[in-house]
């Protein structure tokens, strides 16, 4: 075994002991980030690791104290994290607004009048509420609360919706 591998080794035992030490650091952060919602803690925790393990490898003594350095890196994966899953989630929004959205404004209405007088008459006012949310971009989560339902019972009102619009071109 030569000098350099000698080197690597410790480096990456030394670098798996101080994430093992700082392990409760990324937990504690990934909390912070989930609120109330304990199913994603384990990707969260996996995302702060991934900070620490930055961390770890960035690190230069002269500048400050690990653990604050360590917060830091953790913190900014973590929103880095969220912020690819926002624009996932807008990505999916879209794709549900554009499939309503084609889905009403398909071959079958002719006239702009006739889609208003075909959505009073299929609709309840709840559904026609969430067409007018769902047309105007608002997040799903938003409209659910405004509505008093879980975000699962929202994704069912929406195909409701949506299979209620198809049945009635299919007649």
């Amino acid at each position: 075994m030569n000098n350099s591998s000698k080197k690597y080794q410790s480096q990456s035992e030394l670098e798996e002991q101080l994430i093992l030490k700082h392990y409760g650091l990324a937990v504690s952060q990934a909390l912070r980030f989930i609120g109330n919602d304990k199913q994603l803690l384990e990707d969260y925790i996996q995302v702060g690791l991934i900070g620490l393990l930055k961390a770890v490898r960035k690190y230069d003594k002269n500048r400050s104290k690990f653990s604050t350095f360590a917060t830091t890196c953790i913190k900014n994966e973590l929103i880095n994290f969220v912020n690819r899953s926002l624009k996932r989630d807008k990505k999916i929004n879209v794709i549900y607004n554009s499939d309503l959205l084609s889905t009403l404004s398909e071959k079958y209405v002719a006239d702009p009048t006739d889609c208003f007088e075909t959505i009073n008459d299929l609709f309840t006012e709840e559904q026609r509420f969430i067409i007018t949310k769902k047309i105007q971009n608002i997040p799903d989560e938003e409209i659910s609360q405004a509505i008093g339902c879980s975000n699962i019972a929202f994704k069912d009102k929406i195909r409701d919706i949506i299979d209620t619009i198809k049945g009635s071109y299919a007649r």
